[in-house]
């Protein structure tokens, strides 16, 4: 089983005035993962039919973590964006 790979962390701005926040954004992804197409099929009673297909990702889920060691610094997770954070001076 492989490791996360992290492609990039980048932060918008850059550089950072007190009070002011940044966007950090960890884009990640699991080499184990793989995908699989699964296929729908309905048929009415005169024999008509209609077929449908999806692709499904199987790996296991990244869990987004962003630390910092100094108290002055606030970090806060995007809810609806994995890897994406807030970050305050």
């Amino acid at each position: 089983m492989a490791v996360p790979v992290i492609r990039s962390l980048t932060a918008t701005p850059d550089t950072l005035q007190p009070g002011q926040a940044a966007q950090v954004v960890v884009d990640a992804f699991d080499p184990d993962a793989r995908t699989v197409t699964v296929q729908a099929r309905v048929a009415d009673a005169a024999g008509g039919e209609a077929t449908a297909t999806t692709v499904l990702t199987v790996g296991d889920p990244l869990r987004f973590e962003l630390t910092c060691d100094d108290p002055s610094v606030t970090i806060v997770p995007d809810p609806t964006v994995p890897g994406r954070f807030s970050v305050r001076v």
